[in-house]
């Protein structure tokens, strides 16, 4: 919208959190890790049930049964490896793009008066402006453009 002054970027900010949203928040967090703790009941087992036992929390089956444990694993390796070459090709296509791109010829450059209409400015303002070593442009309400010389 032409006119109005915003703030960038958009955030919002409150300045008092309830109790509630707080507390929801924590909640929410330990039942995450409780289910993830679940999800993961075998691997930590398999990991941690040797100092467990030690600890007197309980009997562990830890002995690894790593065939089980790569079978379940498969699909995701694969999926992992087929990201992989995608990406790799991808890689390789953009690599080969950018090669070619730096065998064409430099595009004509734009003329002041359509860049100058394009920042709203004028033609002079925007030559002036090229000739100055470090600017600051401030972007106006009205989508016009305003340089100044830093004198720093």
């Amino acid at each position: 919208m032409i006119g109005v002054s915003r703030l960038w970027p958009p955030l919002i900010m409150a300045a008092h959190t309830p109790r509630w949203v707080k507390a929801r928040d924590v909640v929410l967090t330990l039942i995450m890790w409780i289910l993830f703790a679940i999800m993961l009941q075998t691997e930590f087992e398999l990991f941690f049930g040797q100092y467990l036992k030690e600890m007197g929390l309980g009997t562990f089956h830890t002995e690894p049964n790593w065939p089980v444990f790569f079978e379940r694993l498969r699909p995701y390796l694969i999926i992992m490896a087929a990201l992989a070459g995608f990406i790799t090709i991808a890689s390789v296509r953009t690599l080969r793009r950018h090669r070619r791109s730096l065998l064409l010829p430099q595009p004509s450059p734009l003329p002041a008066a359509v860049q100058a209409r394009r920042a709203g400015m004028d033609e002079a303002a925007l030559l002036a402006a090229r000739e100055l070593g470090i600017t600051i442009v401030h972007a106006e309400a009205d989508c016009r453009r305003r340089i100044e010389a830093d004198v720093r």
